[in-house]
């Protein structure tokens, strides 16, 4: 018992001793108890919410049982009393009525069977009740045909373990309702229309297509070949009912069911093309029915469609292979606007077909980015990949494109041309498809109107503009919104993604098909014959080789130059990686970036050889390179850095990267590497030659720090002057010098194997070098021959001349490397196509055009073969060419058996490919490759490659440019008691302005060895030009070329001078070691 004080309210309890530790434990204790309870009772709500529902749905799927069983208890006495009382339409009708909220293919099969028997038997009885009550039997007959159909897809099991296929009842009512005439003669035209369309649109709504491509999938046998016979009777009737909506629809005015039939045909029997019974028996039979005519222009307008839904759900292979199963080469298109659908079809699934090839190109460019991205791939079908290289080769074969390439030249038009480029496109970036075997390609290469159709429409492309449609009769229909598209790529701006879609593909086609037409023709058949000799040798007008005119070149190029620059710019995006969600169209730019270069290249090297574009014409005000304010070295990528992929946004680096490659590049040093190394013409030569100087001057002071006199690696070597070459060859080899960067010092000896006075300081090297270039390049040593304009190319020979020839050549690499590498110019004057070889990016060959270069007449003799009129046959050649080395003569073949293959009209252009591919590869491939490898070993080709042909000749030999003799002067060092001011040296230089040319360079080579003046100025001649007394006027002047000096007596008068030091120079007296 409680006892009651008078408190009625309860007082809290005071705790004097302050808070303690259990105290904030009971409450923390408290606080978890209440959490807890919510929670609990919380899930004590759900799980009584959970239980009404799950009791409602019981009760709900045991009354839908009850109601079932009742509903199937009345079926089967109707089915009873049709029996015994006949069959009525009433009770027909309840009948199926019923069957419709009831079916299960399980339990219903053996009453909807006897249904369908019911219906075929009295199918006349049918005619008249559709006729009294349409729109009931409307309802009713498209929902039995359906079920129908479920009942053939859902077979049920039987005893043995194997399956019965009811298919027979159901088919035939199928087959029944969908073939009215037999039982709808009362019914009109229209209300036979009403029920076909509503029947037809049930059934596609219900997956009709899918049941009838499983049905031949699963009871259809395998078909091995093509054929349009029916493997079975059971195929033919299937495919009959495949082609009844499209027979039906195609006859009606509205296409609204034709459209959708169409669809339903694409997805669920052109996607299915991987089943053999589709592949050989249902595609055939669709190519060639006359009874049932597919829609092709409807197929390939929902084929055609950009990012189609339908490529997510059927493999493209199978698609495209269907769509060319369809497409006839004889097919003929009606308009404009069909091609289009067809080109953007097969184009649209190409760019699909490509992720189901694999790649025949040996280079792989792929960083550790991409090898992150391997474990997330998943395997392909081999199926699909087997199906998607047959489909390329089928697009990419002679009937399919001399038939496409007919329909694209009667119906030319700006979208038939933009379709058609991006067709062309997919088979480039196909990595199965090489550039070479795109036939699609190379077949435009004769249909000169295409290419200069391509062009203007390129040209016209605006910004914000409509796309040209096949209505487009003039430029001004592209739209004056914005600055061409070729403006604003030039300028490296971003394009809209519909305008990116529309030029990059159009861009890319048109660069890499005007690169094979440059391909195939010579510089005359292009700018005209060079001189009256050539022209005697051609029966011909050149420009009618090629669609543009020279004035139409030199434009072109100066606009795909400026779209080089700007792709540079987007090549690097100025964003991280984290910054980007899709890089997915980074093959297309790297594509484009990759022909468009290509291409640039290609007329920059015409140029070269003939100089039809105006002074400065290939320099972009675009580009600079601010060499004072900025590390150089870091224009060209370093060897220890990862190659940055095009197009593809910077991402961070982590720690061990950072501390391995050191920090990256600013984005304005890989843009500046990237022209560089792509498209350096575009700066100009004198920039170049001094990115290469800094680059060099870096490398040696590197490599060449501690090589003082008595300290540090260096290469002492002792040289006999008797002998050279052989010394050189066999103490500066690889295996004795392996680098040969490194500081050197020579010791001459004379002929009785003394060592000569004198120090090397620098200068006996210089000598040295120079004198050893010359021994190794003159002709009558046998390594080198001499053109008819004095250039020197490898021997074809050398192999009887030495038999360890290819290191031979290598050294004589390595010599000319050291000379570059120590800024020597020697006068040696090389063959144009074997320096082209020497700069050679993925290959050392050259094409036809350099021949002149090498052999003008066999050049002259091959292009006037092209364009001989009469019958190739009489002159007799076969494949075969002959050699005369060394009073040796053989015979090789140019092709297998080419000693019994004549040459013809049809296969002369292979002979002067064949022919020229002889002379300026095959025949001098391991000399130049091992020359190529020599010079490499040190200096990178890759800094060399930053110049045209010509402009590596004077890298070697210097600028033929004329001598600036206020150059000379400002940069001329004095000796002894001269200076500029001494009466002998103002009467020096008074007399050399009155030398001509000639003689001024004799007296530079006189001096220095070389004719030719630095390509910089005299300020970059080491060492300085200088000039010192030597003895009274009686002697000549002499020189040093060493060191660049010249020793001029102290002569009195301006006469005399003049007339010794020309005689000095002139007769090639005067050399003497000081």
């Amino acid at each position: 018992m409680w006892s009651f004080e008078g408190d009625y309210r309860r007082k809290p309890q005071q705790r004097l001793g302050g808070a303690s530790r259990s105290r904030n434990i009971e409450r923390i204790d408290l606080l978890n108890q209440l959490k807890n309870d919510r929670e609990e009772r919380e899930r004590q709500r759900r799980r009584e919410a959970a239980a009404v529902t799950l009791q409602a749905w019981t009760r709900g799927v045991l009354s839908q049982r009850d109601t079932r069983c009742h509903l199937r208890r009345q079926c089967d006495a109707l089915l009873s009393s049709i029996k015994t009382m006949g069959i009525s339409e009433a009770t027909v009708t309840k009948l199926i009525a019923l069957l419709i909220r009831i079916f299960s293919p399980k339990e219903d099969s053996e009453r909807l069977l006897a249904v369908c028997q019911l219906i075929i038997r009295e199918q006349q009885l049918l005619s008249g009740w559709i006729c009294g009550s349409l729109l009931r039997w409307t309802h009713l007959l498209p929902r039995l045909a359906n079920m129908a159909l479920k009942l053939v897809t859902h077979p049920k099991p039987a005893s043995g373990g194997k399956t019965t296929v009811p298919h027979a009842s159901a088919l035939r009512l199928l087959e029944i309702i969908m073939a009215p005439n037999s039982w709808t003669t009362k019914l009109s035209q229209e209300q036979q229309q009403f029920f076909l369309t509503s029947l037809y649109f049930h059934l596609i709504k219900n997956g009709y297509y899918h049941q009838i491509v499983d049905l031949i999938v699963t009871r259809v046998p395998e078909v091995y070949e093509s054929s349009e016979m029916p493997p079975t009777p059971l195929a033919d009737s299937l495919f009959h009912l495949l082609m009844k909506p499209l027979a039906f629809a195609s006859t009606l005015s509205d296409k609204t069911l034709l459209c959708r039939a169409v669809e339903e045909v694409c997805q669920q029997v052109l996607g299915q093309a991987v089943h053999s019974q589709i592949c050989h028996y249902v595609l055939p039979c669709l190519a060639a029915t006359t009874e049932y005519q597919l829609p092709l222009d409807k197929v390939v307008a929902v084929l055609g469609v950009r990012s189609s839904p339908l490529l997510q759900t059927c493999p493209a292979p199978a698609l495209l292979y269907s769509l060319l199963t369809l497409v006839h080469s004889t097919a003929e298109f009606s308009n404009a606007q069909s091609l289009c659908n067809y080109l953007q079809a097969i184009g649209e699934l190409v760019g699909g077909v490509t992720a189901f090839l694999t790649s025949n190109d040996v280079e792989d460019d792929s960083d550790d980015d991409d090898d992150d991205m391997m474990d997330s791939i998943k395997p392909l079908d081999p199926v699909l990949c087997k199906l998607a290289e047959e489909c390329v080769n089928v697009v990419n074969s002679t009937e399919h494109v001399g038939w496409l390439l007919s329909h694209v030249e009667r119906q030319v038009s700006p979208e038939v041309l933009l379709h058609f480029s991006r067709l062309t496109h997919h088979l480039l970036t196909s990595p199965s498809v090489q550039l070479h075997q795109c036939r699609l390609l190379y077949s435009v290469v004769a249909r000169r109107q295409l290419l200069r159709s391509m062009w203007v429409v390129l040209s016209s492309l605006q910004q914000g503009a409509p796309l040209p449609s096949t209505n487009t009769t003039n430029s001004a229909a592209f739209g004056v919104r914005g600055p061409p598209l070729l403006q604003v790529l030039a300028r490296g701006s971003p394009l809209a993604p519909s305008e990116r879609d529309t030029l990059v593909p159009l861009l890319s086609t048109f660069c890499a098909t005007l690169t094979a037409v440059l391909s195939t023709l010579h510089d005359s058949e292009i700018l005209g014959p060079k001189d009256d000799t050539e022209q005697q040798h051609f029966q011909m007008t050149f420009q009618s080789h090629f669609p543009f005119s020279v004035e139409e070149l030199v434009k072109m190029s100066a606009s795909l130059r400026d779209v080089c620059v700007g792709l540079v710019e987007l090549a690097h995006p100025d964003m991280r990686i984290s910054a980007v969600t899709d890089i997915s169209y980074k093959t297309m730019w790297a594509h484009c970036f990759k022909v468009c270069v290509g291409v640039v290249r290609q007329i920059h090297l015409r140029d070269t050889r003939r100089m039809f574009c105006p002074e400065g014409h290939w320099l972009s005000s675009c580009v600079s390179l601010p060499l004072g304010n900025c590390q150089t070295t870091s224009f060209v990528p370093r060897t220890n850095r990862r190659q940055r992929q095009l197009f593809t946004p910077q991402r961070w680096l982590t720690r061990d990267e950072l501390e391995t490659e050191g920090p990256p590049l600013s984005l304005h040093e890989m843009r500046r590497a990237t022209i560089l190394q792509e498209i350096p013409f575009v700066i100009p030569f004198e920039t170049r030659t001094q990115v290469f100087s800094t680059l060099v001057v870096t490398n040696r002071s590197a490599s060449q720090m501690r090589a003082d006199f008595n300290e540090g690696p260096m290469i002492n070597v002792a040289i006999r002057r008797t002998h050279l070459y052989e010394d050189a060859f066999d103490k500066l080899s690889p295996n004795n010098e392996p680098n040969l960067r490194l500081r050197m010092r020579v010791h001459l000896m004379n002929a009785a194997g003394l060592n000569e006075a004198g120090i090397d300081g620098g200068g006996i090297f210089r000598e040295f070098l120079s004198e050893l270039l010359k021994t190794a390049f003159d002709p009558t040593r046998g390594f080198f021959l001499l053109t008819r304009e004095n250039t020197l190319y490898p021997n074809p020979g050398a192999h009887l001349i030495a038999e360890d020839y290819q290191t031979h050549y290598f050294f004589i690499g390595r010599m000319l490397g050291k000379a570059l590498y120590e800024n020597l110019l020697v006068d040696i004057p090389l063959a144009g196509f074997f320096l082209s070889k020497l700069l050679g990016r993925s290959s050392s060959s050259v094409e036809f055009h350099h021949l002149d270069s090498m052999d003008p007449e066999l050049c002259r003799s091959l292009l006037e073969l092209k364009t001989y009129q009469d019958d190739v046959l009489d002159l007799g050649l076969d494949f075969t060419v002959l050699n005369s080395d060394l009073g040796q003569n053989t015979v090789e073949e140019l092709i297998p058996n080419g000693s019994n293959i004549a040459v013809t009209n049809e296969n002369r252009i292979e002979y002067i490919y064949r022919m020229a591919d002889y002379k300026l590869n095959k025949q001098i491939a391991k000399q130049s490759q091992a020359f190529k490898n020599g010079v490499r070993d040190v200096v990178p080709l890759e800094w060399l490659q930053m110049f045209d042909w010509k402009e590596l000749q004077m890298l070697v030999s210097g600028a033929s440019i004329p001598i600036d003799l206020t150059d000379l002067m400002e940069n001329t060092r004095y000796g002894g008691e001269y200076n500029a001011e001494h009466h002998t040296i103002v009467a020096f230089w008074k007399v050399l302005r009155l030398f001509g040319e000639t003689q001024k360079r004799q007296l530079l080579k006189f001096v220095t060895s070389c004719s030719r003046p630095p390509l910089l100025g005299f300020k970059e001649l080491h060492p300085p030009f200088c000039i010192q007394p030597s003895g009274s006027e009686d002697r000549l002047p002499t020189a040093s070329t060493c060191m660049n000096l010249l020793k001029l007596p102290e002569y009195k008068n301006e006469h005399t001078l003049r007339d010794k030091l020309l005689y000095a120079i002139t007769s090639g007296a005067g050399f003497e070691l000081s």
